[in-house]
């Protein structure tokens, strides 16, 4: 659930840095940045999970030898 909320917080983030862009340089730069910022951070959020279940399912097999 941490892990949710600190996307939800990127993304707010993410549209205020996206607004400040455009009223200061232009609307196709921030369109630039707003398509990099998501796909980066839909990349990281993704492999965040499969790290994360990676780590449970080693932690697993561990228990289950003991």
């Amino acid at each position: 659930m941490k892990k949710a909320f600190i996307t939800v917080a990127t993304m707010i983030g993410i549209i205020g840095i996206r607004m400040i862009l455009s009223i200061a340089v232009s609307e196709q730069a921030a369109e630039v940045f707003t398509r990099f910022s998501i796909s980066f951070l839909f990349f990281y959020f993704i492999c965040g999970l499969s790290a994360g279940r990676r780590q449970a399912t080693s932690q697993n097999a561990v228990s289950r030898k003991l």
